[in-house]
């Protein structure tokens, strides 16, 4: 059977006969929390051994296949976790999954986890194999009209419930990064009692208390030209060890969404209409609306070119940055983006490098 992560635990009930289970997609905490719900299923029912194997160059499937067969020497009933990294088994691999998955006794169950699939993987003999024996859980990505949904979700799950709104607005900050609107859901849940009804104010001032300081506060402070903060904000964050890649992503979608408003309004969109299309909330229109009157469509457009080659870097895909550059020259890059959004001229992109 084929099916979405959020309806795991519901076909973990109905099919109490599976033994093999595919996860997979490009979602990390999706993947990780179905393997997880799979362990404590198990776990209840007795597969308290767990063997976790990854599948590297030279791995022994021979082996594998010679200790699924073997009884464990700590339980009565055993679980592997395999981990499949590329997707591809090869021959040997593949021949091994399909047979596991045909002739799965009730004492193991065997957990393939993989990260996102093409439809070519997907479509080969195992992976069908797998979907007539077991369960094939998709852990892609939530799309931005569920996401909302999916972070109340969360939130209800721990105990608090959303005004209208609360979840929208979370969800503009978070879009496209799980792992980031799941650590915020934690981080203020911790702050609030249980039955505690979360609405706006409070969710942004749970946003600004965190930190001394967070991404949104960061980008916040480069849109409403704040110079000095958005270098104070950038430093802290880098000094509390802060995933730079999260960081530019953050600006690169701020950068790229001002700029998709500023061209609907050149193009004649009224105002309003731009800002509701863009999901710009009233608390924040007028400094959206301040740096869009500060840079323009020509300084917006060379400022979030800049962004998207500083992302580049920061994901180590950038051939434009020297090899052996420290990395002090990243951080000097991206103060001076920074700065860029915030209206003030900053020095070239990379000494000896074109800004755009």
């Amino acid at each position: 059977m084929q099916i979405a992560a959020n309806g795991l635990a519901a076909a973990l009930e109905r099919s109490s006969n599976a033994r093999c289970f595919l996860l997979h997609g490009a979602e990390p905490l999706l993947v990780e929390e179905s393997k997880d719900l799979i362990r404590a299923h198990f776990s209840e029912r007795g597969y308290t051994d767990i063997n976790r194997l990854s599948v590297e160059t030279g791995f022994d499937w021979d082996a594998l296949s010679v200790s699924s067969r073997s009884l464990s020497l700590f339980s009565d009933r055993r679980a592997i976790e395999l981990r499949l990294p590329t997707g591809r088994p090869g021959d040997k691999g593949a021949a091994f999954l399909r047979t596991y998955a045909e002739e799965s006794a009730d004492d193991s169950i065997l957990v393939v986890i993989a990260g996102k699939l093409d439809k070519k993987i997907l479509s080969a003999m195992w992976c069908k194999v797998f979907a007539d024996h077991g369960l094939v859980v998709d852990c892609g990505s939530i799309p931005p009209l569920r996401l909302p949904g999916w972070i109340e979700q969360r939130f209800v799950a721990q105990g608090v419930t959303c005004q209208a709104g609360v979840s929208e607005r979370l969800a503009y900050y978070v879009e496209g990064n799980l792992l980031a609107a799941d650590q915020e859901v934690r981080k203020i849940t911790l702050t609030l009692p249980q039955g505690t009804e979360l609405d706006i104010s409070r969710l942004e001032a749970s946003l600004a208390d965190h930190a001394r300081f967070n991404v949104f506060a960061f980008i916040d402070a480069c849109v409403a030209g704040q110079a000095a903060r958005s270098l104070r904000i950038l430093n802290s964050l880098r000094r509390e060890g802060v995933e730079p890649v999260m960081m530019v992503w953050a600006l690169v979608r701020e950068t790229r969404n001002l700029l998709l408003i500023a061209g609907d309004i050149k193009s004649g969109v009224p105002r309003q209409e731009a800002f509701s299309r863009h999901r710009v909330w009233s608390s924040r229109a007028p400094m959206v609306m301040a740096a869009l009157k500060r840079l323009g469509i020509n300084r917006l457009t060379a400022t979030h070119r800049r962004a998207a080659r500083l992302e580049r870097i920061a994901k180590g895909h950038a051939r434009d940055y020297q090899r052996g550059t420290d990395a002090s020259v990243f951080w000097f890059e991206f103060e001076q983006v920074a700065l860029a959004l915030c209206g003030v001229k900053s020095l070239p992109s990379f000494p000896g490098h074109s800004a755009s």
